[in-house]
């Protein structure tokens, strides 16, 4: 929680946190964060591990219908941002370009236990060739690196998965998609993670 509230922005902004029953603490800590930042701290509680009874696809169900804000920029657990000026030039680059619908910038990959070397994903910084067609060959947005403009989400799918990648294209359809070439972030890979088996070139 800390890489987010160190955010340097000039406007408010909210954290909303979903947690799945968690059993390691979790819930403490944040209930903690929730009491020194009320304010900004909105978190979700279930009762009972969601994900268990084969749910998918959080953002959609349960965090996107409680957000405030025009626009929604993504943090997984495992992962964390590394620039407190992140959230202000996404803000600021959608508020130029009214034509985007979402943007996002590359991202260092992590992986624990050293059995590769870290890297930068996406390696290929050419933003014309970051088009919708190319999504939907491929997922090279890093879900801890995008920031959508919030749309109306009547008509989307709950079941859809990997649900970031849907999320990236649905979000394409109402604008272009920008890119900011710096790192600000860290995606890290580790054995416990879905994503593990998935190599540089393709989806991670």
């Amino acid at each position: 929680l800390d890489g987010f509230l160190f955010q340097k922005t000039n406007f408010n902004f909210e954290i909303l946190i979903n947690d799945d029953a968690s059993t390691d603490g979790t819930t403490d800590i944040i209930k903690e964060y929730q009491k020194k930042y009320p304010d900004i701290i909105k978190p979700i509680f279930h009762k009972e591990n969601q994900y268990s009874k084969g749910k998918r696809n959080f953002m959609l169900r349960y965090l996107i219908p409680n957000a405030k804000g025009k626009y929604l920029a993504v943090c997984e657990g495992d992962d964390y941002w590394t620039d407190p000026k992140k959230l202000q030039k996404q803000v600021d680059f959608l508020d130029k370009n009214k034509d985007y619908a979402l943007c996002f910038h590359p991202v260092k990959v992590i992986y624990e236990g050293g059995v590769e070397k870290d890297s930068i994903y996406p390696l290929d910084n050419n933003s014309k060739k970051f088009t919708v067609g190319e999504l939907l060959h491929r997922n090279y947005i890093q879900t801890n690196s995008v920031m959508y403009r919030k749309q109306n989400y009547e008509d989307t799918n709950l079941d859809v998965m990997p649900g970031d990648w849907y999320l990236h294209l649905y979000h394409a359809q109402f604008g272009k998609i920008g890119f900011i070439n710096e790192v600000m972030s860290v995606y890290r890979k580790h054995p416990g993670g879905i994503w593990w088996q998935t190599n540089h070139d393709g989806d991670i």
